[in-house]
Parts: C-alpha cells; structure tokens; sequence
C-alpha cells in the first residue's frame, strides 16, 4: 500500500510539473525556443544520430546546475524539468513527422507504451527513496534523460523514410 501510495504522489508531482492538456506547449512557445533550437544545433552535428546525437542529453541542465541557487532540491528539479520541456517539445516535433499508413499506427502503438514505460520508469525513483528528497531531482532526471532518447530516436526516424 506504501509502494502505491509514493507512486500516485510521483505521478502527481509529474502531472503537476508538465502542462495541462488544454495548454499543450508548442515548440514556439516563448521560453523554450532557445532551448529547443540550442538541442537541435547540437544534434545537428552529430552523425550517426542514434550513437553520438546521445551527448546532447543534459548539456543545458549541467550549465543550470552550475548556478549556486540551484544547489537544492527545487533547483536541480528544475533545471532538469526545463530540459525535459525542451526535449518534450523536439520529441512532439518528430512524432508529428512519423510516416502515415501502416507504419503511422505501428508508431502510434509504440509511443503509446513508450509514454506508460517512461513514466512508470521515472515514477519508480519515489518508490526507492521513500519520498524522498531526492526522488524529486532524480524522477526530473529521469523524465528528461529518457524523453532526450525517445526524441532522437524519433528524429533519427523522421529523417531515414
């Protein structure tokens, strides 16, 4: 009962971090675009994709983390929570893009599981630390680092049709 308990409240604290369906960001939404743009130069450069497009991941939040107020709790949550909207956003960007036909509905099935895997992965962080401090900048993590590789994985697939 504890274990369903701490993963319900992680589901929360992400629900609450990520915006309502009726506020879907859109990747030219004010406040994102440097990111977004600074994740696709980076990508931009690397080839193959799927092997080195993987040092993107966490460039923005490092330089975030650098900062002395966000040696915290909240502070790390959140520069990892701002990268993972910027991944968010190239991730929808790409999804967009997948082929139509048959193909289209096998990637619909796929990123449908994906989403539930993504989520019970990063909600599991709450379940190991009990609620913890750090569940929160870890399950932030998380969520960014494994969005990051959906998202090159779909870009990878926008590009090679």
């Amino acid at each position: 009962m504890k274990a369903q308990a701490a993963i319900l409240a992680l589901f929360a604290l992400i629900a609450a971090a990520l915006p309502a369906p009726a506020q879907q960001r859109d990747e030219d939404e004010a406040g994102w675009v440097g990111f977004v743009e600074g994740i696709e130069t980076c990508l931009a450069d690397k080839k193959p994709l799927l092997t080195l497009g993987y040092q993107c991941i966490g460039q923005f939040s490092a330089a975030c983390l650098k900062h002395g107020e966000n040696q915290t709790t909240v502070g790390m949550e959140r520069c990892y929570l701002d990268e993972f909207r910027a991944w968010d956003v190239l991730l929808n960007r790409h999804y967009r893009d997948r082929p139509q036909g048959p193909g289209g509905a096998a990637m619909q099935q796929v990123q449908r599981a994906w989403i539930t895997y993504r989520d019970r992965k990063c909600a599991y962080f709450h379940v190991h630390y009990a609620g913890g401090s750090m569940a929160r900048w870890l399950g932030a993590q998380c969520m960014m680092d494994t969005t990051a590789r959906r998202a090159i994985e779909l870009r990878f697939f926008a590009a090679d049709r």
